[in-house]
């Protein structure tokens, strides 16, 4: 008895198919080729019952890639407009799914990307002291930073009144540091213009 278990059929293994041969293929699979091969002929209903059949997967994808609920939804968005962007790239004689995650990938390496030129952006502008220092000047610096969404006021904290590295802080705020620089840029860029009237 070499290996077998009983109640359990013999593991056989199948010749390789080609890249492109969807014989085998899971039926999930085949359905998700046949409404985006539809869709490239402009079924509007197939393809919304792609969007809606993939949209799950996609999210839980991204989802556990971006900790950050707001940047997940937007890179979700991002991921979606560029499915509809491609789409007349894909080839229906292969599966969906690994073209569709080689987007996904690709937006989220794009946001990446985008996130850490916004940052070197804001770090090579520090801010210009439009004002004294005086007593309302650091009232209004006060105020303005309460006034910020959670998350920014958070990363402006960590950076710079706590001086953490950037890896650091985003693990201490439970998000990557593309996300934690986004909001940082964006906190930064409110309070210039806060403190600048």
């Amino acid at each position: 008895m070499s290996g077998s278990r009983p109640g359990r059929p013999p593991v056989t293994f199948t010749a390789s198919r080609g890249k492109g041969d969807m014989d085998g293929a899971p039926e999930a699979s085949r359905r998700r080729a046949a409404l985006m091969a539809a869709a490239q002929l402009g079924d509007a209903q197939s393809y919304g019952d792609l969007l809606n059949d993939v949209g799950p997967m996609v999210f839980a994808f991204l989802r556990r890639r971006v900790r950050d609920a707001d940047d997940c939804q937007d890179a979700y968005q991002d991921v979606l407009l560029a499915l509809h962007r491609a789409r007349h790239t894909y080839d229906p004689h292969r599966p969906l799914e690994p073209w569709l995650f080689a987007i996904a990938r690709y937006v989220l390496s794009a946001r990446e990307r985008s996130a850490r030129r916004a940052f070197d952006v804001a770090l090579a502008e520090p801010p210009e002291p439009a004002v004294a220092a005086d007593g309302d000047t650091r009232v209004r610096l006060e105020q303005a930073v309460r006034d910020l969404p959670r998350a920014q006021r958070e990363a402006m904290v960590l950076l710079y009144v706590d001086g953490l590295p950037l890896e650091a802080a985003a693990e201490r705020a439970g998000t990557t540091t593309g996300a934690l620089k986004v909001r940082a840029h964006r906190a930064y860029r409110a309070l210039r213009r806060l403190l600048t009237v």
